[in-house]
């Protein structure tokens, strides 16, 4: 099953990561046959529509297929979907896109680098580093972005209590670290969290901290034991 690339232009930084966030929570199906480039060619594009540079002509030349970010409130367009991005209406818009490029593309036609004869191997990403940072929610996701997962739920329930990072979360939760550190990218993009950089208490069943060993007493000075010993010496001890 071939790839496609779907890529960004010129859009602010916010909103590229939560798109690549977004595609990896998307990837968990298998039905799933998009990838986040950032580099040419592309076979679908994200650009501002708000720009005078984002409604250039020149820029639908750039892929087979475009789609604009638009104002909130804006309207329904064709290839056009509003901000705040939503996962469902660009994953709708992906599978519809999909669709029609599919029907349109040459059987044998691939990206560089691939051959008809075998499979296009998998995109080889580097482990995703897990970040130390605990993050408590501001307020509750909206319904969107939680897509009635009982998981999820539970995850930001947890969230709204106390301060965890992606380890702590994964540990509570009986769920995929990987999972929990994508989640809580998510809900940091959109500013649903806050971030707390002092530790929190460990999560229920974790071994408590050894405690820090108490410094040995100081021996007595010199004249204290002077005065001890002539002490005993009189009592005859």
């Amino acid at each position: 099953m071939s790839t496609l690339r779907l890529g960004a232009y010129k859009l602010p930084a916010a909103e590229v990561v939560l798109v690549q966030t977004l595609f990896r929570l998307y990837s968990h199906g298998d039905a799933f046959r998009w990838t986040f480039v950032t580099a040419p060619p592309y076979d679908a594009l994200l650009v501002d529509g708000t720009t005078d540079e984002g409604m250039r002509p020149d820029i639908d030349r750039m892929a087979k297929a475009v789609l604009r970010l638009t104002r909130m409130n804006s309207g329904q367009a064709p290839n056009t979907l509003e901000r705040p991005i939503r996962a469902d209406r660009l994953q709708e818009w992906l599978k519809t896109t999909e669709h029609e490029l599919i029907q349109t593309r040459p059987a044998t036609q691939l990206h560089p680098g691939s051959t008809s004869m075998a499979p296009a191997a998998a995109p080889v990403t580097e482990p995703e580093t897990l970040s130390p940072l605990r993050f408590k929610l501001r307020r509750w996701p909206p319904a969107a972005l939680l897509r009635s997962d009982p998981n999820r739920i539970r995850m930001a329930t947890l969230l709204s209590r106390r301060a965890l990072n992606a380890a702590e979360l994964a540990t509570i939760s009986q769920q995929p670290v990987h999972e929990c550190q994508a989640f809580l990218t998510t809900l940091q993009t959109t500013g649903l969290v806050d971030v707390h950089k002092q530790p929190s208490a460990p999560p229920p069943g974790a071994p408590a901290p050894a405690a820090a060993p108490k410094p040995a007493a100081a021996p007595p000075p010199a004249f204290a034991r002077g005065l001890i010993s002539g002490i005993r010496r009189r009592l005859g001890l």
